[in-house]
């Protein structure tokens, strides 16, 4: 066979992400992977600068939620590929598709303990729901259309594409690059009939949405099953906005659902499940202890109806391993699929007040509420994506969100680390160049991942970022006061200038500590062209905390 010289691996892998659409890519250059780089240098794709690989592989992540597409990271080998770790845990956890690609040392040196020399593929065996590890250039490019087949047709997490440097040197790649490859994923429909028939029969039913519906680009034909049969739908906290518009859509379900979602789902005889993960956070409408999380599960199981592309995650009693818009393209074309609807039952759903009352959010005392700011941002951001962290301040922002169909609120709700707003912003304003963008963080989280403000500045990113300070680790404190019976101990924190570190970053910068800066604040904000940050000085305020889990 006549082979190809007029191109190495590197150059092929980067024309397949080419033909697939990739638009940007996130990461840090290093040693092995310098090829992939030499590659990428001549290449359409857009290449982030991140100043760590963890900021990398977070800004792929929420780049991949806000985009409704694969995110794509690069690190590599031994301390670049590391770092990656958070980011992929995250996407793991979380179900977020996205590709990350780690340079390794040449095949020669592997497994002698070489300089830089890790087992990546049993490091991240745990977090990629696909590892590849190919020894040659056909094979790694053969890996790559698979791993995007993978991508496209199973959004169920991280693959890894790990590649020596000699691989990506290796000029013997034949033919490869235009054989095409068919994934089917081992998907299970044989439980269909059984639920079509389930359904007709339910007079009570509810549906549960969760954020595999945006994967599966499924939204609009969900919309259409509700608007048919005025079903009454409840949201996760990733789903949370995307049926406001419907006219039956209750709330959040959950630990910090609204009544009438969390009282649908008691009194429903069928709960039917489209893209959700089913956590003990989403299932415990009955505020029982978290270490009573079996009898959680337990409790609904009977009657949940769960259609997944994660065969991982179904946990009704009735299941479809596969993909939601298959599954709705058969029932939106099912006659009478609701005949046994309730209208009485569904008529007292209607009436119930949904609206989630916080204390202090009219309280403009100083130091300020951190409800009250949060409830002022949100209301004066309305259609912005909002990229939130961890802490206290997530969980009013949870509260007092309400994300239209037109914006999004991002964050990582089963991992959930300091650190994510920061480099979060930059994968949300690379997706969505034409919307506004906003992160809410605190003091903690901010300096989790500081340096990716070079990052914001480098590409002058139109974002604001809202920074609440307010000198403490405020869920610790409260778990040790409230759970631990303790003194404060290692919760309070001596913080920088963040002006000065702005000023440093050459991000423009405000600080805040009355209602009157505030609102100066939220009109600079108002139309973007270039980065800012708000710092604003808020009090020490609790938030409702789950029951405990020990």
């Amino acid at each position: 066979m006549e082979l190809d010289f007029t191109m190495n691996t590197s150059d092929a892998l980067v024309q397949i992400l080419e033909e697939n659409n990739v638009k940007a890519i996130f990461g840090h250059p290093g040693e092995q992977i310098l090829p992939f780089y030499k590659a990428l240098s001549t290449s359409k794709i857009k290449h982030i600068l991140c100043r760590n690989e963890q900021g990398a592989a977070i800004a792929a992540d929420s780049y991949g939620r806000c985009s409704g597409e694969f995110g794509v990271c690069l690190a590599t080998a031994g301390p670049g590929a590391l770092n990656l770790f958070m980011g992929i845990a995250i996407a793991f956890k979380d179900s977020v598709p996205l590709l990350f690609i780690t340079g390794d040392v040449p095949k020669n040196l592997k497994g002698k303990d070489t300089f830089q020399d890790f087992d990546l593929i049993n490091i991240f065996k745990n977090i990629a729901i696909k590892s590849f590890n190919p020894h040659d250039g056909k094979t790694a490019i053969l890996n790559l259309k698979e791993a995007i087949e993978i991508l496209k047709k199973e959004p169920k997490g991280p693959v890894h594409l790990n590649l020596p440097k000699d691989v990506l040197l290796d000029f013997e790649i034949g033919d490869v690059l235009n054989k095409q490859l068919s994934y089917t994923p081992p998907y299970d429909y044989s439980n269909l009939e059984i639920i079509i028939n389930r359904i007709k029969s339910s007079k009570k039913p509810v549906i549960l949405v969760g954020a595999g519906i945006k994967w599966g680009k499924s939204i609009e034909l969900l919309k259409e099953l509700i608007a048919k049969y005025k079903v009454p739908v409840v949201s996760t906290y990733h789903s949370k906005g995307l049926f406001t518009d419907c006219e039956n859509y209750l709330g959040m379900v959950g630990i910090r659902g609204t009544y009438s979602a969390n009282n649908s789902f008691k009194e429903s005889d069928l709960i039917l499940t489209f893209g959700s993960k089913l956590s003990e956070r989403t299932l415990n409408v009955d505020n029982l202890p978290l270490s009573n999380i079996d009898e959680i599960f337990r409790k609904y199981k009977s009657k949940i109806i769960d259609i997944n592309i994660n065969k991982s995650n179904l946990k009704g009693s009735i299941n479809i391993h596969g993909d939601v818009l298959n599954v709705l393209n058969v029932l939106n074309n099912e006659d009478n699929l609701f005949k046994s609807l309730d209208k009485k039952w569904l008529d007292n759903l209607a009436i119930i007040n949904n609206d989630i009352l916080i204390d202090g959010v009219n309280d403009y005392s100083v130091p300020l509420k951190p409800q009250m700011v949060i409830n002022e941002i949100l209301k004066h951001n309305q259609d912005s994506f909002v990229i939130g962290d961890a802490g206290s301040h997530t969980s009013w922002t949870l509260l007092s969100s309400n994300p239209s169909v037109k914006g999004d609120l991002i964050y990582s709700g089963s991992v959930a680390p300091m650190g994510y707003a920061i480099p979060g912003v930059i994968g949300a304003s690379i997706a969505k160049p034409n919307s506004k963008i906003i992160a809410i963080v605190g003091d903690g989280g901010i300096q989790m991942n500081i340096q990716e403000l070079a990052t914001i500045s480098q590409y002058n990113l139109p974002i604001a970022i809202f920074l609440l300070n307010n000198s403490q680790l405020g869920v610790i404190r409260q778990w040790e006061e409230v759970f631990y019976d303790m003194e404060q101990y290692e919760v309070n924190l001596e913080n920088p200038d963040f002006q000065t570190i702005a000023k440093g970053y050459n991000i423009k910068s405000m600080k805040v500590s009355t209602k009157n800066e505030l609102d100066q604040s939220l009109d600079v904000t108002k139309y973007l062209d270039e980065p800012v940050l708000i710092e604003i000085i808020v009090d020490n305020e609790d938030v409702s905390l789950p029951k405990s889990i020990a």
